[in-house]
Formats: structure tokens, C-alpha cells, sequence
């Protein structure tokens, strides 16, 4: 009798045991398939991001930009295809155009959402004091050139430098601004590109190849810009970059 109980307790113990092994097992596959469906998701909307930022209206990115030189807008709009194109670009959204066709008493950045075709932001920038006096025109790849990069730039992280609050970038054409990051080329705040400073002096002061901006709006800028979105700098020339001409 003691056997036949013995017995029947360990089979139900087998079949309880077994029982809640299976449940667990269920939930840990459930909670498995909603990860993975939940990973899906959030890569499916990035390519969807990737791919709708990828048919920019240009007409109507003018429309709101009056400002914006339509060459500058169209190479600008190549470089940044091109650099969607290696997958590298983990923010499509929002992209920077520096005209330096424009002198430096005009205001020559747009900061650009490309979801909406609106202009987020529309300030004065610098040029490397080699690079010219109200015009730049002269562009250098070359360390202590202290000439400014043409060319596809990606935002990195923030850092405080000398000038306070400064955005890191990284030149992704090699020969004309791979060498931005090893020259400390970056987006940072400074006196001299302020409207005050531009409307006393009729120009924008000059920076060592940096593109520095009015301190009171790069705080906002850099929020805006940063963790891997695409800086273009244009000038004529760019029209003919090797990397982006026949995009």
C-alpha cells in the first residue's frame, strides 16, 4: 500500500513539476517573441525613417528657405544620400547646410527637419582665418592649415571646450574632411559670430577652421544637431566632389 501511495505522489510530483516547467517555458517564449517583435518594430521604423527622409522635397524645403541657395540645397541633398547610403547616419532626420558661397555677414547655416521640409534654425557661421576674410575661398583638409573642410560631416557627441558646450564631427570624405576629427574641427559657441559682432565689424570673425556660432542659440543647435546627424559644407566646388557628383 505504502508503495502504490509512494508511487502515485511521485507521478503527480512529475506531472506537477512538469507542468510548471512547460508554463514557465511558455512564458519565457512568449516574453522571447514579444523582444523580438518589439526589436522588429524599432527596426522597421528606423528604415522607414531612412526611407522617407530619402525622397526630400526640395521645392518645398525652398519654399520655406527663401535664402537657401538651390545649388547649395541640391549637392547638399547628394552629400546626404551618399552618406545615407554607407548606413552610417543614425538620426535621417535633420540636416545642416553651410553655404560659404555666402559671405559671413549673411546667415549661412540652415538647420533643416527634413520630416517637415521646415527650417529649424537660420544663423551666421565661420570660416577658418586662412580661408578668407568675408568670403571663404580658400578650403584645406591639411592640419594647422586653420582652412575650413568642404564636404559630408557627421555630429558625434558633446563636450565641454574652451568655449563652453562644443559639438564633435567627424569628416566622412577622405582627402577632403577625413581629418576634421584629428583637427578638432567642430560646431562650438563663440563672441565673434554673434549679429552684434557681424553688424559692428560687417563680417563674422574667423575661426581655426572651426564653424563657430552666436552662444546664445548653440545650446540649441547642438540639441538639435548631435549623435549622428549630417553637416554638408558647401561651397562651388563641391559641385564637383568625386563621392556625390553622380548621385
Amino acid at each position: 500500500m505504502k508503495k502504490i501511495y509512494l508511487l502515485s505522489l511521485t507521478v503527480s510530483l512529475a506531472i506537477g513539476l512538469g507542468y510548471v516547467y512547460l508554463s514557465n517555458k511558455s512564458e519565457y517564449t512568449r516574453q522571447v517573441v514579444q523582444v523580438s517583435e518589439n526589436k522588429n518594430t524599432d527596426f522597421n521604423q528606423a528604415v522607414e525613417s531612412s526611407e522617407n527622409t530619402s525622397m526630400i522635397d526640395e521645392k518645398s524645403i525652398l519654399k520655406n528657405a527663401p535664402g537657401l541657395n538651390p545649388d547649395a540645397l541640391k549637392v547638399a541633398v547628394k552629400g546626404y544620400k551618399w552618406s545615407l547610403n554607407k548606413g552610417i547616419i543614425e538620426n535621417p532626420t535633420i540636416l545642416t547646410i553651410i553655404d560659404f558661397s555666402k559671405p559671413s555677414n549673411e546667415k549661412r547655416l540652415w538647420v533643416i527637419d527634413l520630416k517637415t521640409n521646415k527650417v529649424l534654425m537660420n544663423i551666421y557661421t565661420t570660416q577658418g582665418k586662412n580661408s578668407g576674410l568675408l568670403y571663404a575661398t580658400s578650403f584645406s583638409n591639411t592640419p594647422s592649415s586653420d582652412q575650413t573642410s568642404l564636404g559630408v560631416y557627421k555630429t558625434l557627441d558633446v563636450y565641454e571646450g574652451k568655449h563652453g558646450p562644443s559639438l564633435r564631427l567627424q569628416g566622412l570624405e577622405k582627402g577632403i574632411n577625413d581629418k576634421a576629427y584629428q583637427r578638432s574641427i567642430v560646431i562650438h559657441p563663440a563672441d565673434y559670430a554673434t549679429p552684434q559682432y557681424v553688424k559692428s565689424n560687417k563680417r563674422a570673425g574667423r575661426s581655426w577652421g572651426c564653424f563657430a556660432i552666436d552662444p546664445a542659440v548653440s545650446n540649441k543647435l547642438i540639441d538639435i544637431t548631435k549623435n549622428g546627424t549630417v553637416v554638408f559644407a558647401y561651397a562651388p566646388q563641391e559641385k564637383n566632389d568625386p563621392n556625390i557628383k553622380n548621385i
